[in-house]
């Protein structure tokens, strides 16, 4: 899940804010206007557009198991609706400017039972036959009013601004933490190999059998099979990130293909390895540590260190050897 890689501790007030800088990164040339928190509620909606889409956002206060999710969500959403045709409530939407509603979205971070599809479908109903039944007192309502339930995945495009505006203190982790023996199944045995002669190169290890050559090796397979993923998940979740990362990247890696190629003297690559890991994560530091935590820059150099031992951007001679 997208909020997965965003680091902040979310709770119903930050959802809430999250949500109302969503809305007004989409829907700002459509006027929307969020409801400031009054006393007597937000009459079923935090904010609305102009031209018919509103919303209410919604956080659940602790895990819950699928269908206790479900329940609460199914309640939240009933609640919220019986608060918009609220005929007390009606004339303060309307005295804001409420008109027209069309749509009116539920916002959740994520959800895992199919009834909260079916609910918001029947929820619909009742308002339309509501709207047909009454037309003067709902008349803020929609003929075709529908409800949408919106996650935090129908908005990557606006997370990934938000993460990236200098003004937020709102930053991504993209450390992903993984449990269990490394499947080396995922790793082309080609690029292990690869791995294992740069490792060998770098460390001027003697033999295969040293404990910290196997140590580091592993660190790197781990490190490029969790690169990959990292990779896809940004390409897909942000994607001006992935860009932007791929953009430093590329060149980047012409740099050390010909620092690592030009070099002849074996024993310097050692000397040079952490020289180039150093410079590079500066560079990750300049680029992208407004939004991006401490942890994510050091995940992002090592990945990427690992894809250039495995696909040979980086070449490490051992004496008499070529690589």
């Amino acid at each position: 899940m997208i909020l997965d890689y965003i680091d902040n501790n979310l709770d119903g007030n930050s959802w809430e804010e999250l949500c109302d800088k969503c809305y007004r990164i989409r829907y700002q040339d459509q006027h929307y206007q969020k409801i400031p928190s009054i006393p007597s509620g937000d009459c079923g909606i935090e904010g609305f557009t102009k031209t018919g889409v509103a919303y209410q956002c919604y956080y659940p206060e602790k895990i819950y198991d699928d269908n206790s999710l479900y329940e609460h969500l199914r309640d939240k959403l009933t609640q919220d609706i019986s608060k918009l045709l609220n005929l007390s409530n009606a004339k303060k939407l309307k005295a804001l400017g409420v008109v027209d509603i069309s749509e009116w979205h539920f916002v959740i971070p994520q959800y895992k039972d199919n009834r909260i599809l079916t609910h918001a479908k029947n929820k619909r109903e009742e308002v339309r036959s509501l709207k047909i039944s009454d037309k003067v007192n709902y008349d803020y309502i929609n003929d075709n009013f529908d409800i949408v339930i919106k996650v935090a995945e129908d908005f990557n495009l606006e997370l990934t601004r938000i993460i990236r505006n200098t003004l937020t203190d709102t930053k991504l982790n993209l450390a992903i933490h993984h449990k269990g023996k490394i499947d080396w199944n995922k790793c082309d045995s080609v690029k292990v190999d690869n791995i294992k002669r740069k490792v060998m190169a770098v460390g001027n290890f003697k033999s295969p059998e040293d404990n910290d050559y196997k140590d580091i090796v592993d660190i790197y397979i781990e490190s490029y099979i969790k690169g990959i993923e990292l990779l896809n998940q940004l390409r897909l979740n942000f994607t001006e990130v992935y860009e932007e990362l791929y953009t430093l990247e590329q060149s980047y890696k012409k740099e050390i293909i010909i620092k690592t190629r030009l070099n002849t003297d074996s024993s310097i690559n050692n000397t040079l390895f952490n020289e180039i890991m150093s410079d590079f994560e500066a560079k990750l530091k300049v680029q992208f540590q407004q939004y991006l935590s401490q942890a994510s820059i050091l995940e992002l150099k090592t990945d990427l260190i690992s894809t250039w031992l495995a696909d040979c951007s980086l070449q490490f001679r051992r004496d008499k050897d070529g690589d």
